[in-house]
């Protein structure tokens, strides 16, 4: 038996057998053989008959090895489904908040891969009741949740909280502030130099602009006309620092909302109140025209400081000038008389030098140190009532925000004036962001582990930068450990936990503010004003952790300093809706590491790769083959032109991928790091989020990044905006980074033809 099985699979058809062997061999002489031979000998194999099973045994491999990639291919995708169902299901509060929002907004009739942003974000506009992105509802949620706890509260323990509800009280009291007579802001004009405009006794002989700008100063830094204080961080000594960066006006700030033009209705009513005070009535006909010559002043030194140019010099800080220097080029003006005027008056000689040391003056472009000194000709030509009248005005500006009534277009797109309510919450959030936040710690009880996991993301992140900078392909041996010491020198600051409440730089914070209950609206601002100036001399000469003038704290904002190889994350950020020590991995992943990626990304971009981890600029990006440089130069183009191909649905042009370039490579950083470092946490997951059973991690961490940034496309935003606008639109910023992203693809499983699958991808690094 055995036998014949053999024999069965050497020769399995005698008969077909025999007919192959004679097609092919005729030729020879067929031998009579018994038929009991014929069964002893195995019949001969012909080529053709091993061709047959050789093709038949490749079929059958490549059937077999198709069969177990697609077997492997669903194994490991049920996998990792499996595992996400073995995961315990978070149910605090916060994952069910933010489960139900990531539902809420999607739109599931959109394939992710054909576009991922209207997948994640197509329902959005149905749960928003204006025209507000989802990080800005969270916030002014935020907002009003803690402007609610301090009218709330008759009396707070602490000088901090205390000053803040009293503040709170004077900017919603619309009936004291109607009832204000000015009275003290028609003393403080007269002091601080007179104001032609309706002094009909101004003396242009006693008018000195260098006193009348330090007059001026003392009171407000931000109002100094044509000129603008910002304190800026540096690395001395293997030290941060803090200096003092001396500019043009406020136009460098910020062009739009500094507008002088914007603001003659509201001058002109508060004009019209100082007025009453002597029974008199504004002339419109000497305003408008006195208005129209402080308009063409303000664009005589707006052309002069060319501040569209100004802006995108992301140098300006190795250009600086000391402030002798300034003197000598500038004579006409007292410039350390100005400058004096900062300090409080019980500040220390010795303190007033160091101050003076600390400073730098702009020294790009032609506004201080042109060689036809034109800002001096301005100075000197210009006749002294129109410049008296447009310092004053200035600060009268500054008044109206907070007394009149009527909301300009630009006034309440910039300070957020819709309502009383939002208008001063926004301020107490601007003025007293610490007190603000310690009282939300209080009443929320804030986890307090939110800020170590920033630390954390910290660490992990840098680490994910070193390893992409090691697997490149093309980076130089000198500039890899280039880029390597600049990361490792990388600081950030998460929250200011040095100022919590019992911190003794909280209380010094607010030592010298001492608002009464009695004080008129006028005095409290101008109190406020004053104590913000003293506080910028006090971080610039102390070097203090908290930048004083940019207390973002309240705001969603992560910005990175390049002269300080730095940045710093708000404190919004660190709360619930956008981190949680209670979410899965893949939501704060997805959203606050990638934050912190994108950061450190910035430290790479198209200029600050050129600094090191002093803000110094080097050159060893050019070398004797130059191939990194041109490599990096082509990945970054790749992105431009990427973007620069993208048009926003109704409008009819394209985005400018140039201006957007810094922002750009920092979403393309931060997502690729910020996936490595969860790739990595993702071992240690124990929970998911309540609905997503059949989601795997990898998708819920770009569902996490994306959904954040939801927001409802205005018809009526400006093209120009547009076209200028430094971040990418929210669709891009989800749309244009995961399309060159090939983890995103895997996860959500694209075809090779979706639309999202580009065919070129860009990898800057």
């Amino acid at each position: 038996m055995d036998n014949q099985e053999q024999l069965v699979l050497i020769n399995p058809n005698r008969n077909q057998g025999s007919e192959q062997i004679e097609l092919v061999d005729q030729s020879h002489e067929k031998t009579s053989e018994s038929s009991e031979d014929q069964e002893a000998k195995p019949k001969k194999v012909t080529v053709s008959q091993k061709r047959f099973k050789i093709v038949v045994l490749s079929l059958i491999a490549i059937i077999i090895a198709l069969l177990i990639g697609l077997v492997l291919a669903i194994a490991l995708g049920k996998s990792s489904k499996a595992k996400n169902s073995k995961l315990e299901t978070c149910w605090t509060k916060e994952c069910m908040g933010i489960a139900s929002m990531i539902k809420s907004f999607q739109k599931t009739s959109v394939d992710p891969c054909d576009d991922f942003y209207s997948h994640v974000c197509g329902r959005y506009p149905d749960h928003t009741t204006d025209d507000s992105g989802w990080g800005h509802k969270q916030l002014q949620r935020l907002t009003y949740q803690i402007f609610s706890l301090v009218r709330k509260t008759k009396k707070f323990s602490t000088k901090p909280n205390e000053q803040l509800r009293i503040f709170t009280k004077k900017c919603m009291d619309r009936a004291g502030m109607d009832s204000d007579s000015l009275q003290y802001l028609r003393e403080d004009i007269e002091k601080r130099g007179g104001f032609p405009l309706i002094d009909p006794d101004w003396n242009a002989a006693k008018f000195d602009l260098s006193e009348m700008l330090a007059n001026y100063l003392s009171i407000n830094r931000k109002r100094m006309g044509f000129l603008s204080v910002e304190p800026f961080e540096a690395v001395q000594d293997g030290q941060i620092v803090s200096l003092l960066f001396l500019g043009p006006g406020p136009h460098f700030v910020d062009s739009i909302a500094f507008n002088i033009s914007f603001y003659k209705e509201s001058v002109a009513f508060i004009l019209e109140r100082l007025l009453q005070l002597e029974n008199r009535t504004l002339n419109r006909i000497e305003f408008s025209k006195a208005y129209e010559e402080i308009v063409g002043l303000e664009a005589s030194f707006v052309k002069l400081g060319d501040y569209s140019n100004i802006r995108i010099d992301t140098d300006d800080m190795s250009k600086t000038r000391n402030l002798s220097e300034l003197a000598k080029m500038v004579p006409e003006i007292d410039w350390f008389k100005i400058m004096r005027a900062l300090p409080r008056e019980a500040t220390s000689e010795e303190m007033k030098e160091d101050f003076i040391k600390k400073i730098r003056v702009h020294g790009g472009g032609e506004y201080f140190f042109g060689e036809e000194r034109k800002l001096a000709r301005i100075a000197t030509k210009t006749p002294k009532k129109t410049l008296a009248n447009y310092i004053v005005i200035r600060q009268i500006i500054d008044v109206a925000l907070y007394y009149y009534d009527k909301d300009l277009p630009k006034q309440g797109k910039y300070y957020k004036k819709g309502s009383l309510q939002n208008f001063c919450s926004t301020l107490m959030f601007n003025f007293f962001p610490i007190p603000s936040m310690n009282i939300f710690i209080e009443q929320s009880e804030y986890d307090m582990e939110n800020l170590k996991m920033m630390e954390r993301f910290l660490n992990e992140l840098k680490e994910e930068y070193e390893g992409i900078f090691n697997e490149n392909q093309y980076l130089e041996p000198e500039i890899r450990s280039f880029l390597k010491k600049k990361l490792k020198g990388i600081s950030a600051r998460f929250g200011y936990p040095e100022y919590l409440k019992s911190q003794p730089l909280l209380e010094k914070m607010y030592e010298t503010l001492n608002f009464e209950e009695t004080d008129t609206p006028y005095q409290v601002y101008t109190k406020l004003w004053r104590h913000r100036t003293e506080q910028l001399v006090e971080h610039i000469v102390q070097n203090t952790p908290l930048n004083p003038v940019h207390l973002k704290m309240f705001s969603l904002y992560a910005s990175y300093n390049s002269y300080g190889n730095n940045f710093e994350v708000s404190f919004p950020y660190m709360i619930y809706p956008w981190i949680d020590v209670s979410f899965p991995f893949y939501s704060n992943y997805g959203h606050l590491a990638y934050v912190v990626g994108h950061e450190i990304g910035h430290a790479f971009d198209h200029f600050h790769r050129r600094l090191d981890e002093r803000g110094i600029e080097h050159k060893y990006w050019i070398t004797d083959t130059n191939s990194s440089n041109i490599e990096y130069e082509k990945q970054e183009k790749c992105l431009r032109d990427q973007y620069s191909n993208y048009k926003e649905p109704g409008y009819d042009f394209f985005m400018n991928g140039t201006v957007s370039r810094y922002e750009i490579i920092g979403d393309h950083m931060g997502i690729r790091a910020a996936f490595r470092a969860f790739k990595k946490a993702q071992k240690r997951e124990t929970v998911k989020l309540p609905g997503f059973d059949d989601a795997t991690g990898e998708q819920m961490f770009f569902y996490n990044y994306a959904f954040r940034q939801c927001d409802v496309s205005d018809p009526n935003f400006r093209p120009e905006h547009l076209k200028n606008r430094p971040h990418p639109t929210p669709r891009y910023r989800v749309n244009g980074v995961v399309q060159n992203i090939p983890e995103f693809f895997e996860a959500f499983q694209c075809s090779k033809n979706s639309k999202m699958n580009l065919e070129t991808k860009c990898k800057l690094f």
